[in-house]
């Protein structure tokens, strides 16, 4: 195993074990994250794989977007009552996702040759959901949910019309539809201008989208507070 492999996982299960003692959840958490490990593990290496078959490697990708990091994020603050939870099962699919390309044996249903964007998914997911816990959890979900759902329907409209990975106008006008009510839903009138600033920057190819789409949405959110 490469050195940087170990030094992932080591200074994974460090920070895991560190905030499971400093922080100690409830039992039925716990219980819940293994659940939702199990459904994710489902997703990834089950249901994707025959997604990628019946379509192809990007709907699969968009899958993986939606019934993994969608639906954990629609339910975290229904299930968790602290973000150690969410912390520790974003740093374990993350994981979970950079390993394979560090040994060079990459998980090719879904994971591009140059391109991390599933690496980053896993970052900016943990950053918005566990990082803004305790400061504005409601944008945090809006923004993971913009990344999840809005640029998880954005990717699957876009094969349906076009046939390839593209950057189109059916696929934003889709992703827009879905992140406005989304927005409006977790920040009222600040998730709508974070839906179209999610909307906006999906479309800049300089940034990966997974980057660019939950962090800039998640700051607009915060920083507009209440003020609109």
């Amino acid at each position: 195993m490469r050195l940087e492999a170990i030094a992932i996982i080591a200074a994974s299960v460090v920070i895991s074990v560190a905030a499971l003692i400093l922080w100690t959840p409830p039992p039925t958490e716990i219980m819940w994250l293994f659940i939702l490990v199990a459904w994710i593990l489902f997703v990834v290496f089950g249901l994707s794989k025959w997604v990628a078959r019946w379509q192809n490697l990007y709907v699969a990708r968009k899958l993986i977007h939606i019934l993994s990091g969608g639906i954990v994020a629609l339910l975290t603050p229904y299930l968790f009552s602290s973000p150690i939870i969410p912390l520790i099962g974003g740093i374990g699919v993350f994981v979970l996702t950079v390993l394979p390309r560090l040994r060079g044996d990459r998980l090719d249903w879904f994971q591009v040759e140059g391109n991390l964007g599933e690496v980053w998914f896993c970052v900016t997911w943990t950053i918005v959901v566990a990082g803004l816990w305790y400061i504005d959890l409601n944008a945090g979900i809006a923004a993971a949910l913009f990344m999840s759902v809005g640029d998880g329907v954005t990717g699957i409209v876009r094969n349906l019309v076009y046939g390839r990975w593209s950057k189109g106008l059916a696929g934003t006008v889709a992703m827009l539809l879905v992140s406005l009510p989304i927005g409006w839903y977790y920040r009222g009138a600040a998730g709508l201008l974070g839906a179209v600033v999610a909307t906006l920057v999906e479309r800049w190819p300089k940034i990966d989208d997974n980057i660019t789409v939950p962090l800039l949405s998640a700051v607009v959110m915060v920083l507009l507070g209440d003020r609109l």
